[in-house]
């Protein structure tokens, strides 16, 4: 639809807005509307802010990991509230049992024990940043935001992410040096962690989306991206720990070293756009892959480890040509 911009007074172009989309949201003179830069546009929203978004599922099907799915995928869509519903006499063993099948943490032991439900709810919710149960009774809990998120709890969140990678980087080098596996026995926590901020910042991503929206989709991958990183350093950490205890990584260790330093180098240049560190780390991704070929690396445990540092260095190189994009 087009419009002509009309002048009002000296320095003032004024546009008219369409009848309907007025009706629809109920504004009238003097109401006010948020009016936001995209790209080479501009977006006009109506303010909404006391609207709350809501939903409702039974879970009663549901088993662990389906029950996470739900959670997940609701509260990165940003609802601010939920009602969940289920069998009263339905029990259930730790939620975080699931994600610790490698037992790489024993808080997260693989219990026999089962709990009622509302108390399953209840420990799984603090895995969520700003939500809390407001409300229960025999067969629901109410589930709500507590908190606003913010531009400035998106920027704390991402880089706690980062640090969160970069401590996982730094734990693994070291146990592949110095063959002190028992290092790892919390990096679950830290993965948990990375995972929790991670949801986070995509759930502030999706409640601010009307803003920016290249800029929003080039985060949301980088997150992505992130994530992953962080889940491969979490199973190099259960195959050192539980099959490979014993085995020798000198053959990799020069790969472990150059991606941790990337691994801080884009770090860096996330915050600080920096051509000197974008060329670094190209220098080191491709001494890295014209070493591959020329590397013998005999042990079966070394050749699985290596592959999922080959992962990393793949999303790396994306988080990499992620963030040129995002500098222009």
């Amino acid at each position: 639809m087009k419009r002509k911009i009309i002048r009002q007074g000296h320095n003032t172009m004024t546009l008219t807005l369409p009848s309907d989309w007025i009706k629809r949201f109920n504004l009238s003179a003097g109401s006010e509307v948020d009016l936001s830069e995209r790209d080479n546009g501009l977006f006009i929203s109506s303010e909404r802010k006391n609207e709350t978004k809501t939903t409702e599922f039974d879970i009663d099907s549901f088993d662990i990991p389906t029950i996470w799915k739900y959670f997940m995928a609701i509260y990165r869509e940003g609802y601010d509230e939920v009602r969940v519903k289920f069998n009263p006499s339905l029990q259930m063993g730790s939620p975080y049992k699931f994600f610790a099948q490698h037992k790489l943490d024993l808080r997260y032991k693989k219990e026999t024990e089962t709990k009622p439900i509302v108390e399953f709810l209840t420990e799984m919710i603090t895995r969520f940043i700003g939500w809390e149960i407001v409300d229960y009774g025999k067969d629901y809990v109410i589930i709500k935001e507590m908190t606003e998120p913010t531009s400035k709890e998106f920027d704390n969140s991402l880089r706690r992410v980062f640090l969160l990678i970069q401590q996982m980087a730094d734990e693994v080098s070291e146990a592949l040096k110095s063959g002190n596996k028992k290092s790892l026995t919390h990096i679950h926590n830290v993965d948990i962690n990375v995972d929790k901020f991670h949801d986070y910042c995509i759930r502030i991503l999706n409640k601010m989306a009307n803003k920016e929206t290249r800029k929003t989709s080039l985060l949301f991958s980088i997150l992505f991206l992130l994530e992953m990183i962080g889940d491969e350093f979490k199973t190099i950490s259960h195959h050192l720990m539980q099959d490979y205890s014993d085995a020798n990584f000198n053959s990799i260790m020069d790969v472990a070293s150059s991606l941790r330093e990337e691994i801080y180098l884009f770090y860096d240049i996330f915050y600080k756009f920096d051509k000197e560190k974008v060329i670094r780390m190209s220098e080191l991704d491709k001494n890295r892959y014209f070493s591959v070929g020329k590397k013998k690396v005999k042990e079966e445990e070394a050749k699985e480890i290596f592959h999922h540092l080959r992962i990393i260095a793949r999303y790396i190189n994306a988080l990499l040509e992620l963030r040129i994009e995002l500098e222009y």
